[in-house]
Formats: structure tokens, C-alpha cells, sequence
């Protein structure tokens, strides 16, 4: 599904470059859930605005199997709302652009909320919401189109404890349903764990890929799984190295 080949990445800063990745290289299946977690400012968001297309200022090569759709879900829903749009609106963005009706936009904003059981006045503005309500508004528009590939940039660390759970176990549900290749980066190691198949641990920039770990736990995955003895193993072994190698 993704292929990445000698990715190199630099920032300019005073006149000097900074590296962020060099002769990096990572490969995703099709269908697999991956975590992505590492030190801040390892280059985890710059992976995924270039592997979006956001950002096409770099060396190597990203290779997708076939003609693929991204939807990213940025962690600073503020910016990605559009306060002059109706909730369903706010949501059904994407097919407006694709040319879809009027009324069936209308159509699928139902469909959703009533798949994730969310309930939203779907013509009230997104100031009537909440800062993890307006979160889950961003998310239902990456979700709205049916990806091939859906990038997910801290998209739960705005929301609060009772919603972060509603939202862990929404987003395994519409994963198991969808196989929708995902890229996930979270700062919180237990997300990564509920949510992934694997974890792809990086390391300080220039980034690589210092191990991936495979996680077997069944799903659904609910909370309780946090106190079973894979799970307290699997986070032990991850922040082992993590401490070991990237942290300062």
C-alpha cells in the first residue's frame, strides 16, 4: 500500500540545515493499523504532511500500490473547522467538493453520526460545540469519504477522558469494518497500544525507525485489556527503548 524509499528531509533554521530524516524507510501493508510514536520533534507530523502530499519538498520516494485516497485528521481542529459552515456541513465538506448533492450530504452526515452514535443538531454552527465535539466533527469529514488511507496526527489529545474512550472504541469499530490503512501518531503509549497493530518506534531526528513492535491483542480492544498482563508487557518493552535510545 506505502512504500517509502530514502526519504531525506531537511528545515532551514538560521541558515543552517536540519535533518529530519535521511535515507529513511518505512513499508505498510494494506489494512494495517500502525502507531507511530517517538521523542517530540522527531518528525512524526513532517512524515505524514509528506506522506499527504502537504509538503513536496523532499528527496526519495513515496510509492503508493495504486491511485489511493487520504483524508488526515490534524490535531488542531480549530484550524480545520469552518466556523461559517453548519456541523453537516463542516462534514460533508469533502463530497461537496466532489460534486455530491446537496441532498445527499445531507444524507450521509446522518448516516455517520448514526454509525459513530453521535448525536449532533447537525444544523447548529460549531461554536454550539465543545472543543472534543468540534474534534469529532474533524473525524467524521476524514471519515466521510471512505479513505484507502487515513492519517491521524494526535487527533484525541484535545478531547476529554469519557470522549478519548468513545472515540478508542469507534475508531477500532469503523477499522475493523473499513481495513482502512491507518497511520496513527500519538504522545500517549496506551492509545497507540489500544488502537494498533503495530508500533513503529522512531527515534531523535534524523529520524529512523528504531523497532516495531507487534501487537497481537485481540480485538475489540476495551479498556479492561489495560490491565492484563500482554498489555503492561507490550508498554514496558516499548518505553524499555524508547528510554534506552531517544530519550533525552
Amino acid at each position: 500500500m506505502l512504500k517509502i524509499e530514502n526519504l531525506e528531509k531537511s528545515f532551514q533554521n538560521n541558515g543552517n540545515a536540519i535533518k529530519v530524516f535521511e535515507s529513511f524507510n518505512l513499508k505498510i501493508s494494506r489494512g494495517e493499523f500502525i502507531g507511530i510514536f517517538g521523542p517530540n520533534g522527531c518528525g512524526k507530523t513532517t512524515l505524514l504532511n509528506l506522506i499527504s502530499g502537504l509538503d513536496k519538498n523532499f528527496l526519495g520516494k513515496i510509492n503508493f500500490g495504486n491511485k489511493v485516497k487520504i483524508s488526515y485528521i490534524f490535531q488542531n481542529y480549530r484550524e480545520s473547522i469552518f466556523p461559517w459552515l453548519t456541523i453537516a456541513d463542516n462534514i460533508t465538506y469533502p463530497l461537496k467538493l466532489q460534486g455530491i448533492s446537496r441532498e445527499k450530504q445531507k444524507e450521509e452526515a446522518k448516516i455517520i453520526c448514526n454509525q459513530f452514535g453521535i448525536k449532533f443538531d447537525l444544523s447548529d454552527y460549531p461554536y454550539t460545540l465543545s472543543g472534543g465535539q468540534q474534534q469529532l466533527v474533524a473525524i467524521l469529514r476524514g471519515l466521510i469519504t471512505k479513505p484507502d488511507i487515513l492519517l491521524f496526527d494526535e487527533p484525541l489529545s484535545s478531547l476529554d477522558y469519557q470522549t478519548t474512550l468513545f472515540m478508542l472504541n469507534k475508531i477500532q469499530e469503523i477499522w475493523q469494518e473499513t481495513k482502512t490503512t491507518v497511520l496513527f501518531i500519538s504522545h500517549d503509549i496506551d492509545e497507540a497500544i489500544m488502537l494498533s497493530q503495530k508500533i513503529i518506534l522512531l527515534s531523535n531526528k534524523p529520524a529512523r525507525v528504531i523497532k516495531t513492535f507487534d501487537n497481537n491483542l485481540n480485538y475489540p480492544r476495551k479498556t479492561d485489556i489495560m490491565g492484563t498482563s500482554e498489555f503492561i508487557r507490550l508498554k514496558h518493552d516499548v518505553l524499555s527503548v524508547f528510554t534506552d535510545e531517544v530519550a533525552i
